[in-house]
């Protein structure tokens, strides 16, 4: 199987499954990616979501076999358009997305990993745009959260000089949430993703929406986006139900209602 799905206590877990490539990109994998992401978005059961790499890899970019037999320039166009769906699936998902980074996220596997969340990663895992390395830009959405990511000024110098990012350094530069050994990563991100899909769960998928849209939004047009978000949530019995946990000092069971 192109990729590997699974759910418990609230969290669906997604998994590239192609060890030997180093989960690199095809056309087939990033359309798996995509089903797979909406099938999981669509449960009820899912309210949080993981996304990671089988083997030793988290995603080594874009499969070299696939991109060097491409000589047709509306094919290259279609397998790149067809490998961005998967950040923008991610990036899209009204659930929470946590990127569990177990291995090198290069060329688009680091804006894979950029298109989720979070990013949790193993201790001395490498972030990679190594685009220019072989002649390239970057693709799967780059340009556009990496910038948003480190500033424009970090973003160019991560493009031009292909220069390894250590898990550590990405923390000091703000796209890594948290760093752990390898040993602990999957159990350490189960028990965060766990506890956060305990969260009220209209309330995490809206602060994405807006966060995801802030950029391209007036302060005028946020207070009034808010307003309107607020306005439900507020009369919504997720709402209701942590204000009286609140006061009766017991932990919420919210319901995503």
């Amino acid at each position: 199987m192109l990729v590997l799905t699974e759910k418990k206590q609230g969290v669906g877990w997604l998994y590239l499954n192609q060890p030997n490539s180093l989960n690199s990109l095809t056309a087939e994998l990033a359309a798996a990616v995509v089903e797979a992401v909406a099938a999981l978005e669509a449960d009820p059961e899912v309210r949080v979501l993981v996304f990671s790499g089988q083997g030793r890899a988290f995603c080594a970019g874009g499969n070299l076999d696939s991109l060097n037999a491409l000589t047709n320039e509306d094919e290259a166009v279609a397998f790149v358009t067809a490998a961005g769906k998967t950040s923008e699936a991610l990036f899209n998902c009204r659930k929470p997305v946590i990127a569990m980074v177990n291995g090198v996220a290069a060329g688009a596997g680091f804006n894979l990993a950029l298109a989720c969340d979070l990013v949790f990663a193993a201790e001395g895992v490498k972030f990679i745009q190594s685009f220019s390395n072989i002649g390239l830009v970057p693709d799967c959405g780059g340009h556009y959260l990496l910038p948003r990511a480190i500033g424009n000024w970090r973003a160019k110098q991560a493009m031009f000089e292909a220069a390894p990012i250590t898990a550590e350094e990405g923390k000091e530069l703000g796209f890594v949430n948290a760093v752990y050994p390898a040993a602990e990563l999957a159990e350490a991100t189960e028990k965060y993703a766990v506890a956060l899909a305990q969260r009220a769960p209209l309330s995490l998928q809206n602060c994405k929406k807006l966060v995801n849209q802030s950029d391209n939004m007036t302060m005028a047009e946020m207070l009034a986006a808010e307003a309107a978000i607020q306005g439900k949530l507020v009369v919504s019995s997720d709402c209701k139900e942590g204000l009286a946990a609140f006061k009766e000092k017991r932990q919420p069971q919210f319901k995503g209602e």
